[in-house]
Protein backbone atom coordinates (compact mmCIF):
# COMPACT_ATOMS: atom_id res chain seq x y z
CA UNK A 1 0.00 0.00 0.00
CA UNK A 2 1.39 3.41 -0.98
CA UNK A 3 1.08 5.73 2.01
CA UNK A 4 3.56 8.60 1.57
CA UNK A 5 2.99 11.03 -1.29
CA UNK A 6 5.52 13.74 -2.18
CA UNK A 7 4.34 16.53 -4.48
CA UNK A 8 6.38 19.16 -6.26
CA UNK A 9 4.53 22.48 -6.29
CA UNK A 10 5.15 24.61 -9.36
CA UNK A 11 3.92 22.91 -12.52
CA UNK A 12 2.75 19.86 -10.56
CA UNK A 13 0.19 21.17 -8.09
CA UNK A 14 -0.02 24.64 -9.61
CA UNK A 15 -0.88 25.49 -13.19
CA UNK A 16 1.95 26.90 -15.33
CA UNK A 17 -0.63 29.27 -16.81
CA UNK A 18 -1.75 31.14 -13.70
CA UNK A 19 0.15 29.56 -10.75
CA UNK A 20 -3.16 28.50 -9.21
CA UNK A 21 -4.01 25.03 -7.91
CA UNK A 22 -6.86 23.49 -9.94
CA UNK A 23 -10.00 22.63 -7.99
CA UNK A 24 -9.72 18.97 -9.02
CA UNK A 25 -6.25 18.84 -7.45
CA UNK A 26 -7.46 20.35 -4.18
CA UNK A 27 -10.30 17.82 -4.06
CA UNK A 28 -7.95 14.94 -4.89
CA UNK A 29 -5.55 15.87 -2.09
CA UNK A 30 -8.42 16.09 0.37
CA UNK A 31 -9.67 12.65 -0.67
CA UNK A 32 -6.17 11.24 -0.32
CA UNK A 33 -5.88 12.64 3.20
CA UNK A 34 -9.24 11.10 4.06
CA UNK A 35 -7.80 7.76 2.90
CA UNK A 36 -5.04 8.28 5.50
CA UNK A 37 -2.36 9.10 2.96
CA UNK A 38 0.53 11.19 4.28
CA UNK A 39 1.07 14.21 2.04
CA UNK A 40 4.36 16.11 1.83
CA UNK A 41 5.33 18.98 -0.45
CA UNK A 42 8.77 18.65 -2.10
CA UNK A 43 9.86 21.94 -3.58
CA UNK A 44 12.69 24.31 -4.36
CA UNK A 45 10.80 27.06 -2.55
CA UNK A 46 12.09 28.58 0.68
CA UNK A 47 10.84 26.90 3.87
CA UNK A 48 8.56 29.75 4.93
CA UNK A 49 7.06 29.92 1.45
CA UNK A 50 6.55 26.17 1.18
CA UNK A 51 4.97 25.69 4.61
CA UNK A 52 2.59 28.60 4.00
CA UNK A 53 1.16 26.92 0.90
CA UNK A 54 1.18 23.56 2.67
CA UNK A 55 -1.04 24.94 5.42
CA UNK A 56 -3.53 26.17 2.81
CA UNK A 57 -3.83 22.54 1.71
CA UNK A 58 -4.02 21.09 5.21
CA UNK A 59 -0.47 19.70 4.98
CA UNK A 60 2.07 20.07 7.81
CA UNK A 61 5.26 18.59 6.33
CA UNK A 62 7.50 19.89 3.54
CA UNK A 63 10.79 19.17 1.86
CA UNK A 64 11.88 22.71 1.02
CA UNK A 65 14.88 24.52 -0.45
CA UNK A 66 15.47 21.80 -3.01
CA UNK A 67 16.16 19.20 -0.33
CA UNK A 68 18.12 21.42 2.08
CA UNK A 69 15.10 21.93 4.32
CA UNK A 70 12.93 19.36 6.10
CA UNK A 71 9.84 20.28 8.13
CA UNK A 72 7.86 17.49 9.79
CA UNK A 73 4.56 18.21 11.53
CA UNK A 74 5.39 21.94 11.49
CA UNK A 75 8.77 21.42 13.17
CA UNK A 76 11.87 22.44 11.21
CA UNK A 77 14.16 19.41 11.39
CA UNK A 78 16.87 21.00 9.26
CA UNK A 79 17.32 24.05 7.07
CA UNK A 80 20.79 24.09 5.57
CA UNK A 81 22.53 26.93 3.78
CA UNK A 82 24.05 26.70 0.34
CA UNK A 83 27.86 26.20 0.59
CA UNK A 84 29.05 29.56 1.92
CA UNK A 85 32.54 29.56 0.46
CA UNK A 86 31.22 28.76 -3.02
CA UNK A 87 28.52 31.43 -2.73
CA UNK A 88 31.01 34.12 -1.77
CA UNK A 89 33.39 33.16 -4.58
CA UNK A 90 30.51 33.17 -7.05
CA UNK A 91 29.35 36.63 -5.96
CA UNK A 92 32.89 37.97 -6.06
CA UNK A 93 33.20 36.67 -9.61
CA UNK A 94 30.08 38.39 -10.93
CA UNK A 95 30.42 41.64 -8.95
CA UNK A 96 30.37 44.59 -11.32
CA UNK A 97 29.41 42.37 -14.27
CA UNK A 98 25.94 41.05 -13.38
CA UNK A 99 23.53 42.51 -10.84
CA UNK A 100 22.24 40.15 -8.16
CA UNK A 101 20.04 39.77 -5.08
CA UNK A 102 20.46 37.31 -2.24
CA UNK A 103 18.21 35.61 0.34
CA UNK A 104 19.99 35.07 3.66
CA UNK A 105 17.06 34.50 6.04
CA UNK A 106 13.98 32.30 6.12
CA UNK A 107 11.92 35.23 4.90
CA UNK A 108 10.50 36.03 1.48
CA UNK A 109 13.02 38.83 1.05
CA UNK A 110 16.21 39.33 -0.91
CA UNK A 111 18.94 41.92 -0.50
CA UNK A 112 20.85 43.77 -3.19
CA UNK A 113 23.41 46.59 -3.36
CA UNK A 114 21.50 49.03 -5.57
CA UNK A 115 18.49 49.31 -7.86
CA UNK A 116 20.21 47.70 -10.88
CA UNK A 117 18.77 44.22 -10.31
CA UNK A 118 15.19 45.49 -10.07
CA UNK A 119 15.60 47.85 -13.02
CA UNK A 120 16.97 45.08 -15.23
CA UNK A 121 14.56 42.30 -14.26
CA UNK A 122 11.45 43.84 -12.72
CA UNK A 123 11.55 40.77 -10.48
CA UNK A 124 8.73 40.72 -7.91
CA UNK A 125 9.43 37.22 -6.61
CA UNK A 126 10.16 38.05 -2.95
CA UNK A 127 10.51 41.60 -1.69
CA UNK A 128 13.77 43.19 -2.87
CA UNK A 129 15.55 45.36 -0.28
CA UNK A 130 18.37 47.69 -1.35
CA UNK A 131 21.26 47.81 1.15
CA UNK A 132 24.16 49.82 -0.37
CA UNK A 133 26.68 48.62 2.21
CA UNK A 134 25.63 44.95 2.16
CA UNK A 135 28.81 42.93 2.77
CA UNK A 136 28.81 39.43 1.29
CA UNK A 137 31.85 38.52 3.39
CA UNK A 138 29.92 38.77 6.68
CA UNK A 139 26.93 36.60 5.78
CA UNK A 140 26.50 33.36 7.73
CA UNK A 141 24.02 31.58 5.48
CA UNK A 142 22.66 31.78 1.94
CA UNK A 143 19.43 30.20 0.74
CA UNK A 144 19.09 31.67 -2.77
CA UNK A 145 20.98 33.92 -5.17
CA UNK A 146 19.15 35.69 -8.00
CA UNK A 147 21.26 36.90 -10.92
CA UNK A 148 20.30 39.16 -13.82
CA UNK A 149 21.94 37.11 -16.57
CA UNK A 150 20.65 36.24 -20.06
CA UNK A 151 20.55 32.56 -20.91
CA UNK A 152 23.10 32.97 -23.69
CA UNK A 153 25.66 34.38 -21.22
CA UNK A 154 25.22 31.70 -18.57
CA UNK A 155 28.20 29.73 -19.87
CA UNK A 156 30.45 32.66 -18.95
CA UNK A 157 29.92 32.05 -15.24
CA UNK A 158 31.96 29.97 -12.82
CA UNK A 159 29.43 28.43 -10.44
CA UNK A 160 31.98 26.85 -8.09
CA UNK A 161 29.83 23.73 -7.94
CA UNK A 162 26.59 25.54 -7.08
CA UNK A 163 23.41 24.13 -8.63
CA UNK A 164 21.24 26.53 -10.61
CA UNK A 165 17.98 26.78 -12.54
CA UNK A 166 16.28 29.39 -14.69
CA UNK A 167 13.64 31.42 -12.87
CA UNK A 168 12.94 33.38 -16.06
CA UNK A 169 14.77 33.90 -19.34
CA UNK A 170 16.73 36.79 -17.87
CA UNK A 171 17.00 35.56 -14.26
CA UNK A 172 19.34 32.83 -13.08
CA UNK A 173 18.54 31.28 -9.70
CA UNK A 174 21.16 29.61 -7.54
CA UNK A 175 19.41 27.09 -5.27
CA UNK A 176 19.73 23.43 -4.21
CA UNK A 177 18.32 20.81 -6.59
CA UNK A 178 18.67 17.61 -4.55
CA UNK A 179 15.17 17.05 -3.23
CA UNK A 180 15.93 13.38 -2.62
CA UNK A 181 18.26 14.36 0.27
CA UNK A 182 15.37 15.84 2.20
CA UNK A 183 13.07 12.96 1.28
CA UNK A 184 15.59 10.44 2.61
CA UNK A 185 15.74 12.31 5.92
CA UNK A 186 11.95 12.32 6.15
CA UNK A 187 11.69 8.60 5.36
CA UNK A 188 14.36 7.69 7.90
CA UNK A 189 12.63 9.68 10.63
CA UNK A 190 9.37 7.82 9.95
CA UNK A 191 10.89 4.40 9.23
CA UNK A 192 9.15 4.40 5.85
CA UNK A 193 9.82 1.63 3.34
CA UNK A 194 10.57 2.47 -0.29
CA UNK A 195 7.50 0.63 -1.58
CA UNK A 196 5.30 3.05 0.38
CA UNK A 197 6.56 6.14 -1.47
CA UNK A 198 5.00 8.00 -4.42
CA UNK A 199 6.63 11.03 -6.07
CA UNK A 200 4.92 13.58 -8.34
CA UNK A 201 6.89 16.10 -10.41
CA UNK A 202 7.22 17.99 -13.68
CA UNK A 203 10.57 19.78 -13.94
CA UNK A 204 14.27 19.12 -14.31
CA UNK A 205 14.77 20.01 -10.65
CA UNK A 206 12.62 16.94 -9.86
CA UNK A 207 14.98 14.53 -11.60
CA UNK A 208 16.98 13.72 -8.48
CA UNK A 209 13.89 12.48 -6.63
CA UNK A 210 12.70 10.33 -9.52
CA UNK A 211 14.43 7.18 -8.28
CA UNK A 212 13.79 3.58 -9.29
CA UNK A 213 13.04 2.46 -5.73
CA UNK A 214 10.09 4.89 -5.53
CA UNK A 215 6.89 5.09 -7.57
CA UNK A 216 7.47 8.21 -9.69
CA UNK A 217 4.73 9.94 -11.65
CA UNK A 218 5.39 12.72 -14.16
CA UNK A 219 2.78 15.27 -15.13
CA UNK A 220 1.67 15.42 -18.75
CA UNK A 221 3.27 18.87 -18.93
CA UNK A 222 6.56 17.54 -17.53
CA UNK A 223 9.96 17.95 -19.17
CA UNK A 224 10.68 15.06 -21.58
CA UNK A 225 13.73 13.96 -19.57
CA UNK A 226 11.60 13.59 -16.45
CA UNK A 227 8.93 11.66 -18.35
CA UNK A 228 11.62 9.21 -19.41
CA UNK A 229 12.45 8.55 -15.76
CA UNK A 230 8.83 8.13 -14.67
CA UNK A 231 7.02 4.87 -14.01
CA UNK A 232 3.81 6.56 -15.14
CA UNK A 233 2.89 9.76 -16.98
CA UNK A 234 -0.43 11.32 -16.08
CA UNK A 235 -2.33 14.18 -17.73
CA UNK A 236 -1.38 17.85 -17.61
CA UNK A 237 -1.87 19.65 -14.32
CA UNK A 238 -4.63 21.72 -16.00
CA UNK A 239 -6.34 18.55 -17.21
CA UNK A 240 -6.91 16.91 -13.81
CA UNK A 241 -3.48 15.24 -13.85
CA UNK A 242 -3.20 14.72 -10.09
CA UNK A 243 -6.78 13.55 -9.66
CA UNK A 244 -6.60 11.19 -12.63
CA UNK A 245 -3.37 9.57 -11.47
CA UNK A 246 -4.65 9.00 -7.95
CA UNK A 247 -7.85 7.52 -9.39
CA UNK A 248 -5.93 5.38 -11.88
CA UNK A 249 -4.00 3.66 -9.10
CA UNK A 250 -7.09 3.52 -6.84
CA UNK A 251 -5.43 5.60 -4.14
CA UNK A 252 -8.62 7.64 -3.90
Amino acid sequence: MRKYFFFDIDGTLTSPLDSCIPRSTVNALRELQNKEGTLVLATGRLQCDAISLAHELGIDSVISDGGNGVTIHNQIICHESLPLVSCKKFLEGIQGVYSWAITVENKMQKYTLDTSYLEETGDSYYETIVVPDFDIHTIKQVFKIFVSCPLEEESNLNFYGLSHVRLKNDILLIEPTSKERGIFKFLQSKNVQNYEVVIFGDGLNDCSMFRKEWMCIAMGNAHPLLKNKAAYVTDNVDENGIYNALKHFKWI
